[in-house]
């Protein structure tokens, strides 16, 4: 064989090398041989020797039933068989073609073997699959799959992606549902276990699957997977801050010890007018105007405060991080295949719970929750522009948590030592690289037009797309009613309370609140 092959390949060869007599014989052979399994994807090379009494209608009946064990047990197609005839001296070898003028076609063929280049003995099969049938497991997962009624095509970014791929080996989709049909995908266990689209690969019911399918470290250990053809971050998206009433406005723009030092002094001069001393009654020119300039700037302090405040009109403020919501309480909720995929994110299990449905709808499920709740959605930013697309109303509802939770690289999924393996990475690592599937997930971004907790205004152009505020004058007299409410309260307060006391000083045991009223 090595004298067989030009240079300089001939010492470059790394091949699965048997000598058999019959099917039987190779069987046993592989099944005790630990290295060749499917997880190894070396190229078989196998000399069958032929007996001169042996007609050639059997020896081509073994080598279909050695080419139909390769296919579909080692799922291998990269086999060279040379049949030596050691009484005449021959040795001619044999191949097959699985897919040509009928699919899954198993007669061998002969090749040339002197002068022989390795690319011609192993040639590449999978360039034209001439319009044979591949099972494609999918599942409901916007704006990734999205299946027709009775799974007769599907559409989405995904679908358009196996769309091309199917053009370009010309294959023919044939679409299965996931078990159950409304299983996202499926769970994948270092142990072994499987659920979904994962336990029928496993069980080799399906050639590929894919729909929005991240690549996993137990799904690599079980499955072949393709290279990544995208990257998908996964956001917090919680819902808009609470603004703040008008009340809380009038008390906003002064902190606790602002306040706390008018109130003293208010005690103070409530005190002085009490007991009236005659040394307090006639304060120095200079005190008086300090005290009257200091409340002229406390005032003009306070209402450019609240002007600046109704201006802004921020929000109750928000966690920035992952960090600063789990230290403020925040529970998540997210669908069960995001919460399989997030079980790896340290401190985000224990306060995180998987409600049933797509990820699209968990939205919905987030806006149904109690306002002011503490309560975010784990979802990407692609499920986020889906949603928004078709609900413009919302767009102001949402906001982003500045700093992204996880990058999640999806990837398609074959049985394990699949031959359809290679084929479909190196088109897709083509694809990639001119930019066609970027191109393919290349829609209008909404959730670009979502405020982050970093910033109080959606990003520079998206001001359309906040809700339109009322005109200034019933925002004004909306605030002059809240402010006239307060001084009622204050008013109908002190009435109340110098009407009591009034009424209490007339019992002998409260005869000093008199002197108290005489000296008001």
């Amino acid at each position: 064989m090595d004298r067989k092959l030009r240079n300089p390949l001939n010492l470059h060869v790394q091949l699965m090398l048997f000598f058999v007599e019959d099917t039987q014989q190779f069987l046993r052979s592989v099944t005790g041989n630990a290295g060749a399994t499917s997880t190894h994807k070396h190229k078989f090379l196998l000399v069958l020797l032929a007996k001169r009494e042996q007609k050639a209608s059997e020896t081509y009946e073994k080598m279909s039933q050695i080419f139909r064990y390769m296919l579909h047990q080692r799922l291998n197609i990269d086999v060279l068989v040379l049949l030596a005839h050691l009484e005449l001296a021959t040795i001619k070898s044999y191949t097959f073609f699985p897919f040509g003028n009928e699919c899954e076609s198993f007669k061998p063929v002969i090749l040339p073997l002197q002068q022989a280049l390795l690319t011609q003995l192993y040639p590449h099969k999978l360039h034209n699959l001439h319009g044979c049938p591949l099972q494609v497991i999918v599942w409901e997962v916007p704006p990734y799959i999205e299946i027709q009624p009775q799974l007769k095509d599907v559409q989405g970014w995904d679908a358009q992606l196996l769309k091309m791929l199917a053009r370009k080996l010309n294959f023919r989709v044939e679409l299965m549902a996931n078990e159950p049909p409304d299983l996202v995908g499926g769970a994948t266990y270092m142990n072994g276990s499987f659920t979904g689209a994962y336990e029928m690969l496993r069980q080799r019911r399906g050639n590929l699957t894919l729909g929005c399918a991240a690549c996993l470290p137990a799904r690599a250990k079980y499955f072949s997977n393709t290279v990544s053809y995208n990257t998908v971050e996964y956001i917090i998206v919680l819902p808009e801050g609470k603004a703040y009433s008008y009340y809380e406005i009038m008390l906003f723009p002064f902190n606790e010890s602002t306040w706390l030092l008018l109130i003293v002094l208010s005690f103070i001069c409530f005190i002085f007018r009490l007991f009236d001393a005659p040394r307090f009654r006639h304060l120095p020119s200079p005190v008086r105007l300090g005290c009257i300039m200091w409340l002229f700037v406390l005032r003009i302090s306070y209402e450019g405060s609240i002007f600046r405040f109704v201006h802004n009109a921020p929000g109750r403020p928000l966690p920035q991080s992952l960090e600063q919501a789990l230290q403020q309480d925040y529970d998540f909720i997210m669908d069960p295949s995001t919460f399989r995929m997030a079980a790896s994110v340290n401190g985000l299990n224990e306060c995180s719970r998987a409600i049933p449905g797509l990820p699209v709808d968990m939205f919905d499920q987030l806006l149904q929750l109690p306002q002011g709740s503490r309560t975010g959605l784990l979802t990407s930013r692609d499920f986020l522009s889906y949603h928004l697309d078709r609900h413009h109303e919302q767009r102001h509802r949402f906001v982003i948590l500045e700093q992204k939770v996880l990058n999640n690289i999806l990837c398609m999924h074959l049985p394990l030592g699949s031959y359809l393996a290679r084929s479909i990475s190196n088109l897709l690592f083509g694809l990639q690289s001119f930019g066609i599937c970027q191109q393919l997930v290349k829609t209008p971004s909404w959730a670009s037009a979502v405020a982050t907790t970093s910033t109080s205004k959606p990003p520079r152009g998206c001001d359309a797309l906040r809700p339109a505020h009322d005109n200034p004058f019933a925002e004004s007299m909306r605030f002059l009613h809240a402010a006239f409410n307060c001084l009622l309260f204050a008013e109908f307060v002190l009435i109340l309370g110098i009407f009591l006391l009034e009424l209490l000083s007339l019992h002998p045991q409260f005869r000093w609140l008199s002197w108290f009223f005489h000296r008001l």
